[in-house]
């Protein structure tokens, strides 16, 4: 897997401005980005990810830059607060729909996606819709689409919100193991300190459109 590189990025809307000069994520590292609703969080996720336009900088995966093409050859992965799962699909054709656009044949897509599913503890709902699952178990799903394509890069903007304490230390327990397995370069937007304590390798703090980075990595106390 390769390493995250942003540099001199800068992006424009209105009054809003927001810059980053320089910005690193190692493969198998989880950089936490916290901060205020509104202070550029998200939209950064959305930037590299390509669903939002910049006005200057680079962005480089393993050395390659990725900063002018669009969003499905960029090999970024994100998961969003809200699952956005296909209503119309089952939990398991949810899981293999990137990998069907790979054209992976049908067999290696149910083992990959069947492999996903048990490493989040969800393989039990391998053919339920995926309408009327739990915000849990939505959330484990939208990661194991996710991350079944094996890109090197995975953004994850507020992944455990809505979540009960008991879910929330479950899917934590889950992104470490994910990352730790595929080795990706993963960057956690979260407002909450305990996301960071347990998760983050590296913190950063976004106020105003400015990202600064903190001290304190994961295992550690945030007051």
């Amino acid at each position: 897997m390769g390493t995250l590189k942003l540099k001199d990025i800068c992006i424009q809307r209105k009054e809003f401005e927001l810059r980053v000069p320089e910005l690193q994520v190692a493969s198998g590292a989880i950089v936490g980005i916290c901060g205020k609703s509104g202070s550029g969080k998200s939209t950064l996720l959305k930037v590299i990810a390509g669903f939002e336009p910049f006005s200057q900088g680079e962005i480089s995966v393993d050395e390659k830059i990725i900063s002018q093409l669009p969003p499905e050859e960029r090999r970024v992965s994100i998961v969003f607060q809200r699952p956005a799962l296909f209503s119309h699909l089952t939990v398991m054709e949810n899981v293999c729909f990137g990998l069907k656009i790979k054209k992976l044949p049908p067999v290696e897509q149910k083992e990959l996606a069947m492999h996903w599913l048990k490493k989040l503890g969800i393989s039990h709902l391998a053919d339920r819709s995926s309408v009327g699952l739990s915000g849990g178990e939505a959330q484990r799903v939208a990661l194991a689409r996710s991350v079944v394509v094996g890109f090197p890069v995975l953004l994850l903007d507020e992944p455990f919100t809505g979540l009960d304490p008991e879910l929330k230390s479950s899917a934590r327990k889950a992104i470490l193991q994910t990352v730790e397995e595929l080795k990706t370069a993963t960057i956690l937007v979260t407002h909450d300190p305990e996301d960071i304590s347990e998760l983050a390798d590296e913190v950063y703090l976004m106020e105003s459109g400015k990202l600064t980075r903190w001290t304190q990595t994961r295992k550690t106390d945030i007051d």
